[in-house]
């Protein structure tokens, strides 16, 4: 029995490192900005483009991991995306140019979106019922806890290091992973798993990248007239069309990618109401650090302590609506 609870134990260890892993870098993004742009030449307007790729491929690659942990077992897909997560934060450090830098953000998203699921699936696999819960939850609570601690280890490192070095600390990390998780996590697969939605795959990806490059295009002096403009309104179109043949073809679908039938729940479109209203808050907060560089001349490890006291009213804020909605919900 202590034998079985020691091994657990070294399941979530390796399981919430990788998670921790792959949420700080969307944290410490923010905070190395500042000192991406003076190194890489890059407008204003592609800078976002750094935060955005990265959250666009692990949306897209969420479902795909998922499924193929099914298939081929939760052990070997969890390495893989750590080791791709690797691969894309290497590429990343070794940056010289914008192209470059996009490429390795989007197979580090492409890597982590694999990570949090198979986690997840792996929970289910090593735990009884009564403690999924719980332990799902404090998995979920990693998130918050890279954009607390995120910023503060960014600001340390930048004041003595260059930005490349944010991302060339996650390759001895992913390798105690990789490692961890060959001697530790299971690889159960299951073998009368459902056929993969490639299309539903596709279709999202194809709806969040249209919708992402006309939001990118937009201009702030006129943002109205802007979106009807040729740069704008192709794209945005083409989101609303993407977005009416994914729901059709979610429908219909043996294993869709989104249960479009759960939307019919009051609850369910009012969460995802808040979540999106949360993410919407938490991606502005990304550019702060820039922000405050650009304004008050300050150097990039000052900035990221800036980004921290921002981001932890703002959690302070989060968790008392979401008291709120939590009594509120239950009042139904």
């Amino acid at each position: 029995m202590e034998q079985n609870k020691r091994s657990n134990r070294n399941i979530l260890l390796v399981l919430f490192v990788g998670v921790l892993m792959g949420a700080l870098d969307i944290s410490i993004v923010g905070p190395a900005i500042p000192s991406i742009s003076k190194d890489i030449a890059v407008s204003q307007r592609l800078l976002g483009w750094i935060f955005s790729i990265y959250v666009l491929f692990n949306l897209v690659g969420i479902s795909l991991f998922a499924k193929l942990s099914d298939r081929f077992g939760r052990r070997n897909i969890y390495m893989l995306s750590v080791f791709l997560f690797a691969v894309g934060s290497l590429i990343v450090a070794l940056s010289h140019s914008f192209d470059m830098l996009m490429v390795g953000r989007a197979v580090q998203g492409f890597g982590s979106s694999g990570i949090f699921p198979v986690a997840s699936a792996v929970v289910g696999d090593v735990f009884p019922p009564e403690k999924r819960g719980r332990i799902l939850g404090l998995i979920g609570a990693v998130f918050g806890l890279a954009f607390i601690i995120g910023p503060v280890l960014a600001g340390t490192m930048l004041s003595f290091f260059s930005w490349n070095y944010l991302f060339l600390i996650n390759l001895p990390i992913a390798a105690l992973i990789m490692w961890g998780s060959f001697r530790i996590l299971p690889n159960k697969s299951i073998e009368s798993s459902s056929v993969l939605d490639w299309k539903g795959i596709v279709l999202l990806g194809l709806l969040l990248g249209a919708f992402a490059l006309g939001i990118n295009r937009t201009s702030t002096s006129g943002f109205f007239s802007s979106l009807a403009s040729i740069q704008v309104l192709p794209f945005l179109v083409a989101s609303l069309a993407f977005l009416f043949v994914f729901v059709r073809v979610e429908k219909k679908a043996e294993t869709p990618v989104v249960r479009v039938n759960m939307f019919q729940s009051r609850q369910i479109r009012l969460v995802a109401l808040i979540a999106f209203g949360t993410g919407v808050l938490q991606a502005s907060f990304v550019f702060v650090p820039d922000f405050v560089v650009d304004v008050f001349g300050v150097t990039s490890a000052k900035a990221a302590s800036c980004y921290f006291l921002l981001f932890w009213r703002l959690l302070l804020v989060r968790h008392y609506l979401g008291g709120c909605l939590i009594r509120w919900v239950r009042g139904w």
